[in-house]
């Protein structure tokens, strides 16, 4: 039996249908994410039920054609929940010899984008993200119908325009035509040492805050001098804070470790 490399792409699923099967089409995927929007309420519910009609379409369509699809949900408004999906994806994935992961960030919220370009700022080597390129979107063709006297002479002509244009956005999404696609090269974000990895997880179980002197207790081996710990400690701690991860603040005569909200962010990834 032949053996395929293992190629995902994850794509979340906007007001789009194309711009998610044109990505598709560009690379050789093996294994399919379709990301949508969590249930909304109140105001956000109309545009999230559209978006979860699109997600289900698209479903039904690569179910036809592949065995290994997923559909996953996320609130794609919130940072630190798109964080956690994708997070939860990756690793999942490199446990299964996952050789590349393609993120497209065209398809959904710009806080998904963001996301999916920091993740890809932490496995460079593995994450790419990449934007679908078009330049046309189908409130050009409302506003031209619109725009047109002749079209406002006749308000049946125009009505049946504008269904049509109702029928396009249905089967397409907002976009349409021919796509580019744009590769976004990550930039690799500091690689951390086990040790300062092991600081994080330490503060991340105490809430993200400890007494210095608690971390010394706790991380020091018996084999390790004071001494040469504390120099180590030092040194790990100096390039957590000068990266902006870490704070260092004095409550009375104790000495605390505080992680910043970038620290949280970031080591959210290492549990």
């Amino acid at each position: 039996m032949q053996n395929f490399e293992r190629i995902v792409m994850i794509s979340p699923v906007g007001l789009e249908k194309d711009r998610v099967l044109a990505g598709f089409k560009k690379f050789g995927v093996t294994n399919l994410y379709l990301i949508r929007s969590v249930k909304k309420i109140g105001s956000e519910k109309r545009l999230a039920d559209t978006v979860r009609t699109f997600a289900e379409e698209l479903e039904n369509y690569f179910e036809k054609i592949m065995d290994d699809l997923y559909l996953k949900d996320v609130n794609i408004t919130d940072f630190q929940d798109c964080l956690k999906l994708l997070k939860k994806i990756v690793k999942e994935e490199i446990l299964k010899s996952i050789v590349k992961i393609y993120i497209n960030i065209s398809t959904s919220s710009k806080v998904f984008a963001i996301a999916a370009i920091y993740i890809a700022g932490l496995y460079p080597e593995l994450i790419v993200p990449f934007y679908v390129r078009t330049s046309n979107y189908l409130f050009q063709d409302i506003i031209d119908i619109l725009n047109d006297k002749e079209n406002l002479k006749n308000s049946e002509k125009t009505i049946k325009k504008l269904l049509d244009k109702k029928q396009e956005f249905e089967d397409k999404g907002w976009t349409k035509g021919e796509f580019e696609i744009n590769l976004i090269p990550a930039l690799p974000l500091k690689k951390f040492t086990e040790f300062q990895k092991t600081i994080f997880i330490e503060l991340l179980e105490k809430q993200n805050e400890c007494k210095l002197k608690d971390i010394i207790a706790s991380l020091k081996r018996d084999n390790i001098k004071v001494s040469s710990f504390r120099t180590k400690l030092s040194y790990a701690l100096r390039d957590l804070i000068n990266y902006g991860l870490l704070n260092k603040k004095k409550k009375g005569n104790e000495v605390y470790l505080v992680l910043t909200e970038s620290g949280i962010i970031f080591g959210s990834f290492l549990i």
